[in-house]
């Protein structure tokens, strides 16, 4: 094989190497994506089987909210605090999502509208950022950082 056959072959080569990987992250990063919304979904209805909202984190799952550490029995302790009759609609606007291997970053606006007889209609926004690693094939939830955005003083 000539030279100029041997670096056209290995040229495309590389091309569609990173043409698969970057498809394979584009892949990911919508995974992690729609799995973050369905976990938010499973959090949304406080009559959730506590099973299957905890399948979304790891067991060494933190969350990092109104200046606390909690762990999944302090996530779940929120979770129980809820008013049974709670609807909530969620809406994210996803600003970073990375990648790398089977661990993944999002920083993303929450924006959630919310209804319940305790409470009434109200709604409230977030900026969050979090941590997943790729487990069992899954994406999970190991950090969650929560900031809530105060509306400005009147």
């Amino acid at each position: 094989m000539n030279r100029r056959a041997f670096f056209a072959a290995t040229v495309g080569a590389v091309a569609a190497a990173h043409g698969t990987a970057g498809a394979q992250a584009g892949d990911d990063a919508e995974a992690v994506k729609q799995r973050l919304i369905d976990w938010y979904r499973a959090f949304a209805n406080p009559r959730v089987d506590r099973a299957h909202y905890l399948a979304f984190t790891t067991d060494d799952y933190l969350l990092c909210e109104n200046g606390e550490l909690l762990d999944k029995a302090g996530d779940l302790a929120l979770l129980d605090a809820l008013p049974a009759d709670l609807v909530r609609t969620d809406r994210f606007d996803f600003r970073r999502v990375t990648v790398e291997g089977d661990r993944a970053d999002l920083v993303y606006f929450l924006a959630a509208e919310m209804n319940d007889s305790t409470n009434g209609a109200r709604s409230r926004r977030w900026l969050e950022s979090a941590s997943m690693r790729r487990t069992g094939g899954e994406w999970r939830c190991s950090l969650l950082h929560s900031t809530r955005i105060s509306p400005p003083p009147a």
